[in-house]
């Protein structure tokens, strides 16, 4: 009968995996092509199974184990379920997004993470022998991190180089790089510093063709952020030139600056509580950074 506990961890491992992977591809598929109207109107049934499954299956491999009359039961389930999890992991650091793993794929990594979770366990072998086979399978949860931190590096700095416009970064005390992404279908990039609860964006675009200021100064910071939901243009507002290349203009959000670099047109605007000397201070210093550089401070 011992000798039936790995395989039977790895089956009922595998087809748990392989149903909660077939619901959150589901799930995924139902978010992206849905338009909410009311709070969690994109959330259908997969959801709560999605929330509990993952502590379903080491339950019922644990129930299985010791209907086998397997040594140390609930250690080889728990070993099992964060074996598979740390495989998991790691299969979801390569991807720049989370994208459910198909159901074969999932089926694979769960029959051998709780296949050999349960045979370290269970196994009559040495204890540093199991203590050590142990801490292997548990590493990919320390290195999922780490490489997960640089898939996103690798794959933001190639759209930053893609987008085709100048990487502006800011440099205002007290503030740091929060957020940056480059929407390659509209060529907009995006930089937000942070300083606790305070915000400046920074949007650049290529130089609108009718770019006349002071009367045609280009899309409102408003329009740039919300062009997806707002595909009709919005009235241009007129702006007030403060130094070469350098305009102002009262928006909604206080006052924005607008700056003319080369063939791009950069707006850098404040957040709730900005100083208006901070976001001066913003337009003043835009420095120029490589795409990799951009990418590690954007992501850390």
């Amino acid at each position: 009968m011992a000798k039936l506990h790995a395989p039977v961890a790895a089956v009922i491992g595998a087809v748990g995996a392989a149903v909660l992977a077939a619901l959150w591809r589901d799930q995924a598929d139902t978010h992206a092509n849905c338009v909410p109207d009311t709070i969690g109107a994109c959330f259908g049934y997969p959801v709560p199974i999605l929330i509990v499954g993952p502590a379903v299956v080491p339950a019922v491999v644990w129930l299985a184990l010791r209907a086998t009359d397997a040594r140390r039961a609930l250690p080889a389930a728990v070993l099992g379920a964060l074996t598979t999890a740390g495989a998991v992991l790691l299969q979801q650091a390569t991807e720049p997004r989370w994208l459910p793993p198909s159901p074969w794929l999932a089926a694979l990594l769960a029959a051998v993470g709780f296949g050999v979770g349960t045979l370290v366990v269970t196994a009559r072998w040495p204890v540093p022998l199991q203590v050590g086979l142990a801490l292997l399978l548990l590493a990919p949860l320390a290195a999922f991190e780490p490489l997960r931190r640089e898939t996103r590096r690798d794959d933001r700095s190639a759209a930053f180089a893609r987008v085709g416009l100048p990487l502006l970064v800011p440099t205002v005390p007290g503030y740091r790089v929060g957020f940056a992404d480059a929407d390659l279908s509209d060529r907009v990039l995006s930089v937000t510093l942070t300083r606790q609860r305070q915000w400046i964006s920074v949007h650049v675009l290529p130089l609108p063709a009718d770019f006349a200021p002071p009367q045609r100064c280009g899309p409102t910071t408003a329009a740039v952020v919300l062009r997806r939901e707002s595909p009709q243009p919005s009235t241009p507002l007129p702006c007030r030139q403060v130094g070469p290349d350098h305009w102002t203009r009262a928006e909604a959000g206080g006052e924005v600056h607008l700056v003319r670099r080369g063939d791009a047109l950069v707006l850098v605007s404040p957040g709730t509580d900005v100083p208006p000397t901070d976001t001066a201070t913003a337009a003043a210093t835009l420095t120029e950074v490589s795409a990799g550089r951009l990418a590690e401070l954007s992501v850390g």
